[in-house]
């Protein structure tokens, strides 16, 4: 693709306010074969798009971008952690960091940025979703004692001495293993 076309693109997808033009100009650099990743961030970040509209592009992109789709996943959860005094969007949130956990197993920074998500204050369906995503993919975490310490951490804020005990015990196993 031209240089000069790829700045158009850009262009269009930080400074568009039409959902219909960024559609034209997303579908234009992928009959392109754009596959600048930093380029589609852009596009996800533009505040025109509604929630649905950032989905949609975000699947499509990952499916087109395989070996990316983590990194796609981690921005969108992040547009969509910014947006959280809407439930919606925390959930949203929540699910984008999932499949970035899952379309990455070994990565620990979707499980550390859930952690983020979860609300002290108030007792959400939320709270218990995201203690068990990371409960469900901790065991295929390379750097799990990252995973471990923030928990122990969650817990000690949380009251919870024993759940402190349990994580902190795991996260000082899994960083003698890990520095081997």
């Amino acid at each position: 693709m031209w240089e000069q076309d790829k700045i158009k693109i850009e262009s269009i997808f930080r400074n568009s306010n039409s959902s219909d033009e960024l559609f034209d100009a997303l579908i234009t650099s992928l009959d392109h074969n754009l596959s600048d990743i930093d380029l589609y961030k852009i596009l996800l970040a533009n505040p025109t798009l509604s929630k649905d509209e950032i989905i949609m592009f975000t699947e499509k992109l990952g499916k087109e971008f395989k070996k990316y789709s983590s990194d796609l996943y981690l921005w969108t959860a992040n547009i969509f952690e910014n947006n959280c005094e809407d439930y919606e969007y925390l959930e949203q949130a929540v699910q984008y960091y999932k499949k970035a956990g899952l379309a990455n197993p070994t990565d620990e920074t979707p499980y550390l940025n859930l952690l983020n998500l979860y609300n002290s204050d108030f007792e959400t369906p939320a709270n218990k979703q995201i203690l068990n995503i990371i409960d469900e993919g901790i065991d295929k975490v390379k750097k799990k004692s990252k995973v471990y310490f923030a928990l122990a951490d969650h817990y000690k804020k949380a009251g919870n001495i024993n759940l402190q005990k349990k994580y902190l015990s795991l996260a000082e196993k899994s960083a003698r293993l890990e520095n081997q």
